[in-house]
């Protein structure tokens, strides 16, 4: 795990928990054989339905989202579009189970989350549209080229973690290995493609999609508006997202089918969190446990060195007293420390600015400004 994965995949703290979403939050073990997996080999999905539907699209998140943070946004899709969502979601990121999530782990995840869709829930391929958003276009681009399938959606994409580097630290972004390769994975893909990207973001420049649309050779589609930002509420403004989307789903021709989910995908059993009372998720332990700098608001004791074992995941200590700290710059490469603290002062929020409502509703790329509210002050890639 490099201090690079931890700026790309920053895990905020759960929105919600295993009570949550009755009869939408999914279990699903990555083997897939429920009688052998333990809790702590199961991804949580969310699987919202329409009724009639036959498409079905799978969304995989920014990296400062979780299921309960973009949960709003794939209901209004389902809404409007008349579409299935299924949203997939990260190690270590909401009540998924995983100390610290990567690029690598996160593709684990979402290839088991589209076995899920074709094996179990038996979802004809040419049904299922993919569909990322920021740091989730390169899960989505690079399970595209694994298998054929109906669409793929890129909302705000870059090329390469390499090159979005580049846009903040120059040069030195040639010492940082390549990850989530976009440009060379939509090159594989043959099959319709849609590009949505502000002309306004100013986080992620809109000449990375159009240098994607250039390097596409299937059917493509691109929208660019010009007064979209990289944190627009897509749902607002039916020209940004919701339109194109129309357009490009009717191109897609579906074959007929019904989501059959099995009971067991619905058993809270296999959340390693779950319980008959109510726990504080062990990441939002973590995420405590680093705030506090020492006094870690789920056990109180962390900085009399005996942090319990609910947040002691998290800290990492150097002996008996010593004040935690999410992970240790000196025990890895100068260089990529060095880079990986330039990243994380453009794309991660202030530690001030964590501390937001665990119910408020998050939109999912929110750049700080004079004129942003205390909730919008959430950075994420």
């Amino acid at each position: 795990m490099t201090i690079l994965s931890r700026v790309l995949f920053p895990c905020p703290p759960a929105s919600y928990t295993a009570e949550c979403f009755p009869g939408e939050l999914l279990w699903v073990p990555r083997s897939l054989n429920p009688q052998t997996a333990q809790p702590e080999d199961c991804i949580p999905l969310c699987l919202l339905q329409c009724r009639g539907a036959t498409r079905l699209i799978v969304y995989f998140h920014s990296n400062f989202e979780d299921i309960g943070r973009c949960y709003r946004f794939c209901a209004g899709v389902r809404d409007k579009l008349k579409v299935n969502m299924l949203i997939v979601e990260y190690p270590a990121y909401g009540i998924c189970p995983g100390q610290q999530c990567d690029e690598l782990s996160a593709i684990e995840c979402a290839r088991a989350a589209l076995r899920f869709v074709r094996e179990v829930l038996r979802c004809p391929q040419g049904s299922i549209v993919l569909m990322g958003r920021s740091i989730g276009t390169g899960l989505a681009s690079q399970l595209a080229t694994e298998h054929r399938y109906g669409g793929l959606v890129l909302i705000c994409p870059f090329l390469s973690v390499k090159d979005l580097a580049s846009h903040y630290i120059g040069p030195a972004a040639a010492f940082i290995t390549e990850r989530l390769p976009n440009k060379a994975n939509v090159k594989q893909v043959k099959f319709p493609c849609l590009f949505v990207h502000g002309q306004s973001d100013s986080m992620i420049p809109v000449q990375h999609s159009q240098e994607l649309f250039a390097a596409c050779s299937a059917k493509k589609s691109m929208v660019s508006p010009e007064h979209m930002s990289h944190n627009a509420n897509l749902l607002e403004d039916a020209s940004f997202f919701l339109e194109p989307m129309r357009v490009f789903l009717k191109d897609i021709r579906p074959a007929d089918f019904q989501l059959n989910v099995p009971l067991w995908a619905f058993d809270k059993q296999m959340c390693p969190q779950y319980s008959t009372r109510n726990e504080v998720p062990a990441t939002a332990g973590r995420l405590a446990c680093w705030a506090n700098h020492g006094a870690c608001s789920v056990c109180g004791v962390c900085g009399g060195g005996a942090c319990s074992e609910q947040c002691n995941n998290g800290c990492q200590r150097d002996g008996p007293g010593s004040v935690p700290r999410p992970f240790a710059v000196e025990q890895q490469p100068m260089l990529e420390a060095t880079i990986a603290r330039v990243l994380e002062r453009n794309l991660l929020p202030h530690p001030s600015e964590e501390k937001l409502p665990r119910s408020a509703t998050l939109r999912p790329m929110v750049l700080a400004s004079a004129a942003t509210t205390e909730e919008e002050k959430v950075i994420s890639l």
